[in-house]
């Protein structure tokens, strides 16, 4: 006899599943075929795997490491096939898969790969969990990602993943154009600490926690009254209702609001390029970082407020 991966995964859902019968009914065996596949195993091995009791089955020491290492080679075949076939995939043509958050770096990477990569499929989808973008990448289902990062959320990315830092984009803060600070060149944030603030929901990103620390160490606890992914929402709510909102320096228009670069840049986020070492994009990351930053400097230009700063010093912030 010689063991094979069908007697490996005989033995795994056993120990998962703590008794033989539900172990057959998993694998569309029956309890006799099951139970003589694991004695033929144990004698080939040299003794017991399992101890069997009235309530199923526990495992012995030998069978405790049999069972790791089982699951080490089973999850090792599955990361083998699972490559093999995304290679074929993407040797024959296959759509390149594009995920990210809802940033404009998002559609300037979809513009990107049609400009480096002509004639070249592409499908994409934002997503705004940062952990739900990191499995995709991990497992294959997304070739190339735009994900953001906070100081002290660091991405955390899987392996034969990597990633680059396409730009560290300032937040600026709206408020009111009839707020008594409206019409300021830039403030600093101390200056909000008695204003109410309108959040987006928290997520996994630490976006939320990040503001409400760098208020804290401006001198005030952050006072969130409004909770919102909607921009429109936090728009109306802050123009109408005297509130404080987050402005990225690109976005759509803002009717009623002014807005207001903080001094010294205290919040911002990264926007990271990930992508994975075994796509057919890893060749071409210069030529798509330099296309990504050639159309975000049109969009610069493009916002007044954000151009501004940037020609007064915060391209150097900015640019990595």
């Amino acid at each position: 006899m010689r063991l094979e991966f069908r007697h490996l995964e005989l033995i795994v859902a056993i120990a998962e599943t703590g008794s033989l019968r539900k172990a057959a009914a998993a694998l569309s065996l029956t309890q006799p075929a099951v139970t003589t596949q694991l004695q033929r195993i144990e004698k080939h091995l040299g003794g017991p795997l399992f101890v069997r009791s009235t309530d199923g089955v526990l495992t012995t020491e030998t069978g405790t490491g049999f069972i790791r290492d089982a699951k080490a080679l089973l999850d090792g075949l599955n990361r083998l096939e699972r490559t093999a076939q995304l290679s074929v995939q993407r040797g024959a043509g296959a759509p390149i898969r594009v995920g990210g958050v809802p940033a404009h770096q998002f559609s300037l990477l979809v513009n990107a790969l049609a400009t480096v990569l002509p004639g070249r499929e592409c499908s994409s989808r934002t997503i705004r969990e940062t952990g739900t973008l990191r499995t995709l990448l991990g497992s294959g289902e997304l070739d190339i990602a735009v994900l953001r990062e906070f100081p002290g959320f660091p991405l955390r990315l899987p392996n034969g993943v990597e990633h680059r830092l396409l730009l560290t984009e300032p937040i600026f803060t709206g408020v009111s154009e009839n707020h008594r600070l409206a019409g300021r060149d830039e403030i600093p944030l101390a200056e909000l600490g008695v204003e109410k603030w309108v959040m987006p929901h928290p997520d996994d990103s630490g976006m939320n926690e990040f503001f409400a620390r760098t208020c804290t160490a401006a001198g005030f606890e952050q006072r969130v009254t409004h909770l919102t992914n909607e921009a429109h929402i936090a728009f109306a709510l802050t123009a109408e209702g005297g509130s404080v909102c987050v402005l990225y320096p690109i976005g759509s228009a803002r009717q009623g609001l002014a807005t207001l670069p903080l001094i010294g840049n205290p919040l911002y986020r990264g926007l990271v390029l990930a992508w994975r070492a075994d796509s057919v994009l890893a060749s071409t990351i210069d030529d798509l970082c330099a296309e990504i930053a050639r159309g975000y400097l049109e969009l610069v230009q493009a916002a007044p407020v954000y151009a501004e700063w940037w020609h007064r010093g915060g391209a150097d912030f900015a640019l990595p």
